[in-house]
């Protein structure tokens, strides 16, 4: 048996080259093959150690908005992955299991797919999940679990039938955890009750029901039953997570919910939050494959709302770290909280940028104290951006961030890309592009976007090369 069967359709078919038209759409396509050339070429320029964190999303996109062909990519993706370049193993892993599927490994052991979430995606859809699943049985039962278990978000957006095929080729090799989790995935809510009804060892049933509850939130779907099955009280609780869960499934890029409510416990509030997000998405005006700015804005107000004390909000969030790709001086341990400064403030700053309105706004009543002191360099640099020479603001640590945040916002992209390319020294440079060319992604054929992802990946990025449809 070959998983997926009807997707082993050969090279002709798959995407890059498939879906070049698309990207030719894109009127951000020249700007984000701009910055993925800039960050390719000049990574080189940098020491060893620094230049190992840029490339692999710029090649990507370098790949799917440039078209390149298939031997294109994978001497590009190669070469990086040789140099130690941060994701670039995942990106090359992918590309040679388009091609050759399970065989790419080249009998290697398959524990190492544990983090590699873009190549266990390129085997499973070029039909290998056979050859796959019985490499994970032969091994220890201690280290079959983390590979089976990346394996659900990798195609938590697969058709149920695809779902079902694998889940019986577990089943069959004795892969009950991951048999279980590709069921609890599945859109059809009576899955699991069949699974349940059929399952040979019932004494395992409560810890995989427990283990696997939250998944069908991938597809929308309320959490598992518990068994046994608890008292009102705890259902209900578990229907207010449950809400959250889905919110961070639907969720673009990240989510800061669930880690709030789990160092607070204020499960009354992130219900409120989740809801009010699910509601935006709901009526388009947050899209999920889109950027993590409007979700985040209206999570964050409807908590600060919600919650007894804002100011209790705003701590606990400023405790949260995050590891992100946007760039948010200053450099080093960036919290939520940060992140969210520089939502609000380009909430605010949004339609005097875009020519909306003619007089800038005042200081947002929402802004960490912290960043109360930044806002009027913010003000300063949108009042002047189309009467100052943007370059030598370039060279200013400071200054050069921000310029390129307000740009951006502005949806001045020309100006953006000529302003990003000039920025000294080169780090900053690099940094700065592979932010906006991701970012830029979002709003074009968002390559980068996988369902599920600010619950499954934690910003780690997943590189498709799907056969097409």
């Amino acid at each position: 048996m070959r998983f997926l069967p009807g997707l082993a359709l050969g090279l002709s078919v798959l995407a890059p080259a498939a879906h070049a038209e698309d990207a030719a759409a894109c009127p951000a396509q020249p700007v984000i093959l701009a910055f993925s050339d800039m960050v390719l070429a000049d990574r080189e320029t940098l020491p060893r150690l620094e230049a190992r964190g840029f490339g692999a999303e710029a090649a990507y996109l370098k790949i799917r908005y440039g078209g390149l062909s298939m031997d294109a990519a994978a001497e590009l993706a190669h070469a990086l992955r040789d140099a130690g370049v941060r994701e670039a193993i995942d990106l090359a892993g992918a590309i040679d299991a388009t091609r050759d599927g399970f065989g790419a490994l080249d009998n290697a052991d398959p524990v190492q797919l544990n983090g590699l979430v873009s190549t266990l995606r390129a085997i499973l859809l070029h039909g290998d999940g056979e050859k796959l699943l019985a490499a994970i049985a032969s091994l220890p039962p201690e280290r079959q679990v983390p590979v089976s278990g990346r394996i659900v978000p990798v195609i938590a957006d697969r058709p149920d039938e695809e779902k079902a095929e694998l889940a019986a080729s577990a089943g069959r090799h004795k892969l009950f955890f991951l048999q279980a989790g590709l069921v609890a995935s599945r859109r059809d809510a009576n899955a699991w009750s069949a699974f349940v009804a059929g399952f040979p060892d019932t004494s395992r049933l409560s810890d995989l029901t427990r283990m696997w509850s939250w998944t069908p939130a991938l597809v929308g779907n309320p959490a598992l039953p518990r068994i046994p099955v608890p008292d009102a009280a705890a259902q209900a609780t578990q229907k207010s997570l449950h809400t959250v869960w889905i919110m961070a499934a639907r969720a673009p890029e990240r989510d800061f919910l669930m880690t709030y409510l789990n160092q607070t416990g204020d499960i009354a509030a992130a219900e409120k939050a989740a809801n009010a997000v699910l509601a935006e998405i709901a009526a388009g005006r947050i899209r999920q494959e889109g950027l993590l700015d409007p979700a985040w804005l209206v999570a964050y107000r409807t908590l600060r709302a919600a919650g007894h004390d804002p100011a209790v909000v705003d701590t606990t969030l400023e405790s949260m770290s995050i590891n992100t790709r946007r760039i948010v001086p200053p450099t080093g341990n960036v919290s939520i909280r940060d992140l969210l400064d520089r939502v609000v403030a380009i909430d605010a700053l949004g339609p005097y940028l875009t020519g909306k309105a003619d007089v800038l706004p005042g200081m947002p009543v929402d802004i960490s104290a912290k960043f109360q002191a930044e806002w009027p360099l913010w003000t300063e640099l949108s009042g002047s951006l189309k009467s100052v020479p943007l370059t030598p603001l370039g060279k200013d640590p400071v200054k050069a961030p921000i310029v390129a945040e307000l740009l951006f916002a502005a949806g001045d992209h020309a100006r953006l890309a000529d302003f990003v390319l000039a920025v000294e020294p080169a780090e900053t440079r690099l940094a700065l592009a592979t932010d906006f060319a991701i970012r830029l992604d979002r709003g074009c054929a968002s390559y980068l976007h996988h369902p599920a992802e600010a619950l499954l990946f934690a910003g780690q990025p997943i590189f498709k090369f799907d056969p097409e449809k």
